[in-house]
């Protein structure tokens, strides 16, 4: 006999999460003014990496954005207004290396442009899907947030979506064994897909409040965030998720 019964409802063994964005931003100082003329340069600037055609200026920001090899919404996109720059990668088929690539050129492109003098803060995001074998909202539910299916009676409906978000904090911890420095903000999201319950969503994003000077130096620590972040993902967010699945109680 086969069927819905025989499903382990748990993360499918050995598979990889899928990407579906890179994120990384930073607010700069001093502030520029978005004047059209100068955003039409800035695009031109950018030819090498993004399509100058496809372009939105506006007085209030900035958006330069083309296809990638994937799916059709599958774009890269830069987004600028007087104190931040925002570069997204949307459902990605590339290796992450390749955004670094262009995340570093971008940012630099920028600070040859403007000539900002600091980086305020930085942040970093990437998003992904998992297969799980069976329904990720019943792993979320029962593994996970050890809910029973009776506890939603009261809402009268069926569950389409259910996830949990978790933020942790920057934190310092001194120990006989040294110190342990945590500077970012990180929050984390784990939720079943809506457009597939077979699949769980994970995304995690890292917020840097320190400021830092826009030199090579400073541009390179902000690159490396998405790698901390996706490094994040593949260890911590990986480890959470293996133990809930063994119904292990202690989730440190």
């Amino acid at each position: 006999m086969s069927g819905e019964s025989e499903k382990t409802h748990l993360p499918v063994a050995g598979a990889s999460l899928e990407p579906r964005g890179y994120y990384l931003g930073i607010a700069f100082h001093p502030p520029i003014r978005l004047e059209r003329k100068k955003g039409y340069e800035f695009a031109a600037a950018l030819a090498d990496y993004v399509d100058p055609s496809n372009v939105t200026v506006e007085d209030h920001a900035w958006v330069f954005s083309q296809p990638i090899p994937g799916s059709p919404r599958s774009r890269l996109q830069v987004s600028v207004s007087p104190s931040q720059l925002k570069i997204d990668a949307e459902f990605p088929r590339q290796a992450k290396e390749w955004f670094e690539d262009r995340q570093t050129a971008i940012l630099h492109k920028f600070v040859d442009f403007f000539s900002p003098t600091l980086i305020l803060q930085s942040a970093a995001m990437i998003r992904g899907v998992l297969p799980i074998d069976g329904d990720a909202r019943t792993f979320l539910a029962q593994r996970v947030m050890n809910v029973r299916g009776e506890y939603f009676a009261p809402f009268g409906r069926p569950i389409h979506m259910i996830g949990l978000t978790l933020g942790f904090p920057p934190f310092r911890v001194d120990s006989p064994g040294g110190v342990r420095v945590e500077d970012s903000l990180v929050q984390v999201k784990v939720e079943s897909l809506v457009e597939d319950p077979s699949k769980l969503f994970l995304e995690a994003l890292g917020e840097w409040p320190q400021p830092l000077k826009c030199d090579d130096e400073g541009l390179a620590k902000v690159v490396r965030r998405q790698d901390e972040v996706s490094t994040y993902v593949e260890k911590r967010l990986t480890e959470f998720l293996k133990r809930a699945a063994q119904g292990d109680a202690e989730v440190g």
